[in-house]
Order: C-alpha cells, then structure tokens, then sequence
C-alpha cells in the first residue's frame, strides 16, 4: 500500500510538472508572440499628439476656438466629453454640472436645458491638470456640438468620453459617427465598464478605449503572466502619467502622497506592458503632460501619443527634438503669449 501511494505521487507529479512548465512556456510565447486585439474597429493614422479638451491651457476648454488652436499646431488627437442636452442635442463638455463652466450656480446641469437655451461658458476656466488658469478677452463661448466638431474637423481622430453614459447618448454618438463615417478616425468609451460593454454591443465597429476596471484587470493579468491568455476588444490604452502631477500642481500634495504617487507610477508605467499592448494593435497614450520635461521622460516610455493642456508647446518639443525648431525657452514664451 505504501508503495502504490508513493507510486501515485510520482504519477501525479510526472503529470503536474510537465503541465506546469507548458502553462509557463505558453505563456511566455503567448506574451512574446500575442493574439492580435480582436475588436472590430482599428484607428488609422497616429496618435502622437492629443489635445486635452481641444487643449485647455491655451484655449478655452471644449471649444472651436480651442479646436482650431490645436489642430493649427499639428494636433492629431482631439480629447474631448459629451453630453446630452433636454432636447437630444449631444454637446462637447467635461462637465454636467454648469457652475464649474458657467455662471450659474450649483445644481444646475446641461441636461435640464435644451440646447438653444445653455449659457454661454467662462471666458476664464482653471486647468485640471496644472496650476494655470486660461483665460480670454473673447466673450459668449456657446457650447460646440459634437455634430459642428465632425463637420469642421473631419480628418483627425477625435477621442470621445461618454461621460455619463446613458444609453441614448450612446446611440446618438453611434449615430454621427456613421453619418459622417468616422470608423477610422473616432475611439469611444467610458470610464465606466457597463457602458463600454453597452457601447461595443450596439456598434463594435467604433474602436474603443479601456474602462478603469479593464484597464486595473490589464495590469493584474500582467503582473500575473497572464495577460497573453487574456483576448482584449478595445484598441486604446489610455494611462495617467502620474509623476507629472507634483510638477504641474506643486503644493497640492503632502509629501506622503507623493511618495506613494511615485510607487504608484513605477508599477503603471511600465515598458514591457507598453510593448506587448503596441504588438497587439492596441495603441498606448499617456495623460495629461503638460511640460518639456515630462514630454521627454513620456517619450522614454516609447508610446504611441502623449496628450496635453498646450498643443503648441508639445508641438515645439516634437520640432525641437527632431532638430528644427524652437527650444526650451521659446515654447514656453510662445504658451504664455496663446494664454494671455
């Protein structure tokens, strides 16, 4: 009896060792060599260049002017959020709630208007991402619809927040996209995972980007070995760059809390995940970096694009560091008068 169970042992682990080692010889080549991203949609062109709501630290955020701003300075990427109004119209806003962007005062929201009827916005907003606020001498910035936005910039990719996520607001995003056939050039999503899932049921031929929660399972899987195992339908990796935060906001953290941002940005950002999502079609994109510096430590990282609140600054870096253009001092100068 003893001899046969020590017999079964032996069977046992001649079995496990040999399927152990194939799950690990598998999933190193599955990393190495990985499946191409299964969704539907693919983006065409490059996403070196975003602009953060069209490019708040120059213009006014979610505006044509600011739009026309960062497509003039070689913007490829156009960031923006939507919203519905009472009556269906879909608007370009970062915010519901109206007392940020408007005059009017708490409680007040976009979807409790019809569109003929919004306030116009600030003609000075301050920046999310950095201690500088924007400012304008033009008055009476009405709020552009995502419509206007297609129809005047109809060649580069514009990267779309669903950001409450309704369902109607969904369709009708659905809607322009295939009325203007931006297939190729428009990536879509939502932070939250319901209303991606919701988004790709109703048209998977619109690429998309991550949830948190797709994004958080990615670096799970990744640190486990798995993620080779893992079929992923969104073709956009978008990440904080989040050692740039001290540097824009200065003050805003206690000390601990940057230690732990630190720790936080060595696990996130990593090179090899960056590399193993860029072989499987998906494009990587890092937010929101808004100084020289973090321009050359994001480029480091080798991602596809960097998105930022100073399309102009971004775009002497890239001239600089390709040896024709502007340096340091001058793309700083050149901000501050697009501010001003």
């Amino acid at each position: 009896n003893e001899y046969k169970s020590y017999l079964r042992m032996d069977l046992v682990w001649l079995i496990l060792i040999p399927l152990l080692v194939f799950c690990v010889v598998l999933a190193i080549f599955l990393f190495l060599c990985p499946p191409f991203s299964k969704h539907h949609g693919r983006l065409q062109g490059t996403v070196r260049s975003g602009a953060h709501r069209g490019g708040a630290g120059e213009r006014i955020e979610s505006t044509m002017a600011a739009f026309d701003n960062a497509i003039a300075h070689g913007t490829t990427l156009l960031e923006i959020d939507v919203q519905e109004t009472l009556d269906g119209f879909i608007v370009i806003s970062h915010d519901n709630e109206l007392s940020r962007v408007t005059l009017l005062g708490p409680g007040t929201t976009i979807s409790d208007f019809r569109y003929e009827e919004l306030p116009c916005q600030r003609n000075n907003l301050p920046l999310t991402f950095d201690n500088a606020v924007c400012s304008s001498s033009q008055q009476n910035f009405r709020f552009v619809l995502l419509e206007e936005l297609f129809q005047r910039h109809p060649d580069p990719i514009i990267h779309i927040d669903t950001k409450e996520g309704k369902q109607s607001l969904i369709h009708k995003v659905s809607k322009l996209v295939e009325k203007y056939n931006r297939y190729d050039n428009t990536v879509w999503g939502n932070m939250g995972e319901d209303a991606n899932d919701f988004s790709y049921a109703l048209n998977p031929k619109i690429p998309m980007f991550m949830s948190i929660r797709k994004v958080i399972f990615t670096y799970i899987m990744f640190y486990l070995g798995l993620l080779g195992f893992v079929p992923i339908k969104e073709c956009l990796f978008d990440i904080p760059m989040l050692s740039c935060f001290p540097e824009q906001r200065p003050g805003l953290l206690s000390p601990g809390q940057e230690l732990l941002l630190k720790i936080v940005d060595f696990f996130i950002m990593n090179r090899v995940l960056f590399w193993h999502l860029r072989r499987r079609g998906i494009k990587v994109i890092v937010f929101v970096v808004n100084t020289v510096e973090g321009f050359r430590r994001a480029e480091s990282y080798n991602v596809d694009g960097i998105m930022t609140d100073y399309p102009s600054r971004l775009e002497g870096y890239f001239r600089e560091s390709s040896g024709g253009g502007a340096g340091e001092e001058e793309v700083s100068e050149q901000s501050q008068i697009l501010q001003k």
